[in-house]
């Protein structure tokens, strides 16, 4: 396998969250490295250098895709879940709403969150999502679906909208997503 591989590049994940990557004894690098077909090595400087072979192309997406969940706050297992095509990742960047504050990011983190968990929950419980914070980005993996609702509830949670407002609009985007009618914006779109 070795001896084919051709091309290289390299993540950027932050330090502190090289060992999820890697995963108890090298569980998840390892499982990376099977359903891609790359060859992963963490550097002595921390650099993350991975080898794929140029006729597999989409093992570069897929590993992308995993580096990125695992850098925005998901555990490895969840972040091994965007294996399966049929699942999506989408990052807010909350410096996009709180500017360089501090205080206003640690706001926006309170309001997605909730008191005891309970925004977060009700937003993972309905929209059918995976959420994760970490630092200043806001992960969700789920079907495309199901990711987008989770997106636009937690886009008007950080606009600030009433959370009155954001459940109604959240249980009823839930409702069209079990009755089969929900449409995507860019189906929407293509249909006027």
């Amino acid at each position: 396998m070795l001896a084919e591989l051709a091309n290289v590049f390299f993540l950027n994940i932050p330090q502190e969250r090289i060992g999820v990557l890697i995963g108890k004894n090298g569980e998840t690098k390892r499982k990376i490295e099977e359903e891609t077909k790359v060859k992963i090595q963490v550097q002595q400087d921390g650099t993350i250098r991975v080898e794929y072979n140029s006729e597999n192309p989409e093992s570069y997406f897929k590993v992308r895709r995993i580096a990125d969940a695992i850098s925005s706050g998901f555990s490895g297992e969840d972040a091994l879940r965007l294996l399966d095509d049929k699942l999506v990742l989408k990052i807010i960047d909350l410096r996009d709403f709180a500017g360089e504050s501090s205080s206003r990011l640690k706001i926006l983190k309170g309001r997605i969150i909730g008191k005891d968990g309970k925004v977060w929950k009700k937003v993972e419980k309905l929209s059918g999502a995976k959420l994760a914070l970490y630092n200043y980005t806001l992960g969700i993996i789920g079907e495309e679906e199901s990711c987008e609702i989770a997106f636009k509830t937690i886009l008007k949670i950080l606009k600030g909208a009433q959370f009155s407002t954001v459940f109604k609009f959240l249980e009823s985007q839930r409702k069209s997503l079990e009755k089969g009618i929900w449409m995507s914006r860019e189906e929407k779109t293509d249909e006027f």
